[in-house]
């Protein structure tokens, strides 16, 4: 079969040329040169395929979607968190002499699944119509002087409402493309939209409490999702049927700028990468679930 399938293709290039040859013979020496498009696409056609040829790249392009879902568990004993260094405002901000605990690795001392881990595909060649930009309004408090969501995931152009639930003023400041620097009274709110998407979680601070510390991680798709307290996550409506990178994020990661990397014998099919990565294809219509340990080691000390 291959050599008739070679015999064919170098039976058709010669072919091509010939119709060139044929052409270039019969012009005159007044003639400009001019490129045969139709010949030269009949060769490119034989050598790279007709996809190639007309431009597509459907042979990388599945159909239908699929979910990707997980768990995050923590191998090892649960870390403790330490309080906050409050320095001021103590009455709100560590109420009852007692300041709130730090969040930058929480672990459930149950079954130790690990909150706040950013999962989100990097690039997808198509979007499910659920899963485009969203239009509800998702909510950034402060309360206690702490973001009451240490991880906020959003698509661009989705409304926000960030809150001041406290009795003293906060002045909240988000880093990153869509930059965010006001002062928000006591009880009171200001809306906020994301622009522009970011390619990982960027910093939420106070100015006035700077022990004050959350993440916000805006994207154009829905195709994203924050561990919970138990470590599950869940992303519907992926694209079926073709390769995708997705990217796992943690504050807490030794990776650089965040990089979760597990390299454990479960994970070396997904060919996970030191930045933080891992390689899926997904049939139409499954759902595939990734239990996945993280050791220790995968954190910073």
């Amino acid at each position: 079969m291959n050599r008739i399938f070679a015999h064919r293709s170098f039976r058709t290039w010669g072919l091509a040329l010939a119709a060139i040859s044929v052409a270039g013979c019969s012009r005159s020496s007044e003639d400009p040169i001019v490129a045969n498009l139709t010949a030269a696409e009949k060769i490119r056609t034989v050598l790279v395929g007709e996809g190639a040829a007309a431009g597509g790249d459907a042979a990388a392009t599945g159909t239908g979607w699929a979910t990707l879902k997980g768990k995050f568990t923590f191998d090892g004993t649960p870390p403790t968190m330490p309080p906050y260094a409050v320095n001021k405002d103590q009455a709100t901000c560590a109420p009852g002499g007692q300041a709130p605990l730090q969040q930058f690795l929480l672990v459930d001392s149950g079954n130790k699944g690990i909150a706040n881990i950013a999962v989100f595909a990097r690039k997808v060649s198509r979007v499910h119509e659920g899963s485009g930009p969203r239009t509800d309004t998702a909510l950034l408090d402060q309360k206690e002087c702490v973001f009451l969501t240490h991880l906020l995931g959003v698509t661009t152009g989705q409304p926000i409402d960030i809150k001041n639930s406290d009795n003293v003023g906060h002045n909240t400041n988000i880093s990153g493309q869509n930059g965010f620097n006001q002062t928000i009274a006591s009880g009171a709110s200001t809306p906020f939209v994301a622009k522009k998407e970011e390619s990982l979680p960027v910093p939420v601070r106070c100015s006035i409490h700077p022990w004050m510390l959350s993440y916000m991680l805006p994207r154009e798709n829905a195709y994203f999702a924050v561990t919970g307290p138990d470590g599950s996550f869940e992303i519907p409506n992926l694209p079926a049927g073709e390769k995708l990178e997705i990217q796992v994020w943690h504050e807490h990661a030794a990776g650089g700028n965040g990089a979760l990397f597990v390299d454990t014998p479960e994970t070396k099919e997904l060919n996970w990468s030191n930045k933080g990565r891992f390689i899926v294809t997904l049939e139409e219509n499954e759902t595939r679930d990734l239990p996945i340990v993280v050791p220790a080691s995968a954190f910073g000390g």
